[in-house]
């Protein structure tokens, strides 16, 4: 990871950014500009760079101001031109690192069982396998979607373990949407507990 370093978008980079975002996300799944101009500006997200050798390469949009000690990578990319060169993998290490005082982070992922098509189902597939050789456990065991849109969630543990998080993962995603959605909007967020289908056993003397 020589040569590379991170830091934080300034006002005026917020809107090259955002042109970014429109083409690498579908319209869905990022916030209006004023909104996220807003959150940032009060400190509920923040936007990062990484840099190698003293250019930018990738960005990324984080909320880690939720009381809860918990980050939330809202959204994260490498540019077109320097993708397929193991660059999002050095970022996620890199936000690992400045973020380590922190309980964990979070991330959500398409379900690719929700897929149209079988190109998205692959591009879903490969984006969870991403995450995992990143350090990131996908939650077992819940419905969870925000804005109607089917998620699967997935964290990475830094000071509390894993099966703290899975137990207290709804709580933890309420608490962040309610610092950046607020009261009105919380309702977008849809959260429930499968039901564990438990086999019945005859045995046969």
């Amino acid at each position: 990871m020589t040569g590379y370093s991170i830091r934080k978008i300034n006002d005026k980079e917020l809107i090259d950014v955002y042109k970014h975002i429109k083409k690498d996300f579908a319209p869905d799944e990022y916030a209006p500009y004023e909104v996220l101009y807003h959150q940032v500006q009060n400190g509920e997200q923040e936007g990062m760079i990484l840099c190698k050798d003293e250019q930018d390469v990738a960005y990324a949009i984080c909320a880690g101001s939720s009381p809860n000690g918990f980050v939330l990578i809202s959204l994260l990319a490498v540019y077109e031109q320097f993708r397929c060169q193991g660059i999002g993998s050095v970022f996620l290490n890199k936000l690992g690192s400045k973020y380590s005082n922190k309980s964990g982070i979070i991330v959500e992922v398409e379900k690719p069982e929700e897929s149209s098509s079988k190109e998205e189902r692959d591009c879903r597939k490969k984006r969870i396998e991403f995450y995992k050789k990143a350090g990131f456990c996908l939650i077992p065991n819940i419905d969870y979607s925000i804005w109607d849109v089917p998620m699967h969630l997935m964290a990475m543990p830094l000071s509390v373990p894993i099966e703290s998080i899975n137990e207290t993962i709804g709580n933890i995603m309420y608490e962040i949407y309610l610092q950046l959605m607020g009261k009105r909007y919380i309702h977008k967020l849809k959260f429930s507990r499968q039901q564990l289908r438990l086999e019945k056993w005859k045995y046969y003397f």
